[in-house]
């Protein structure tokens, strides 16, 4: 149920108005839990906050990081690019397969995985990158 829902409702008196709005609103719901909401470096790998619950991309499976300007469009394989930000699959010819977990399209971080590129927007990406290298490091992974 909307708002929208209940004035067409009061205005036509068909109940139906208050359901037909119910797909659009679960949707958004939806999409709202798995939107990104944090990045941590956590102990076992990077964990992505989100309200659907946290996403963890191990550091075992990273091979480098970067801030190079990659292209963000393409095709949105199963994600989403709307108000709660860009996360999900998505494929352009440059990239080919890679996944968003973007709160913003600024400050983007590139991880370089073993099963792709992965996008990040921390909040200071510059520091995000310098502690993630020193984690590779000691891990004996690459630097992109």
């Amino acid at each position: 149920m909307t708002i929208l829902g209940i004035v067409f409702t009061v205005r036509s008196g068909d109940p139906r108005w208050l359901f037909a709005s119910l797909p659009f609103t679960l949707v958004l719901f939806v999409a709202g839990r798995f939107a990104p909401t944090g990045y941590r470096l956590a102990p076992e790998g990077i964990q992505i906050e989100r309200k659907a619950g946290a996403k963890l991309i191990p550091y075992r499976k990273i091979r480098g990081v970067d801030r190079a300007e990659r292209r963000v469009n393409g095709l949105t394989a199963l994600g989403s690019r709307g108000v709660f930000g860009r996360f999900g699959r998505f494929w352009n010819p440059s990239l080919g397969f890679y996944r968003l977990y973007l709160a913003n399209r600024s400050n983007l971080v590139w991880l370089a995985t073993d099963d792709g590129w992965v996008g990040l927007s921390p909040d200071r990406p510059g520091e995000f990158v310098e502690r993630l290298q020193g984690r590779l490091a000691i891990l004996g992974r690459g630097g992109a």
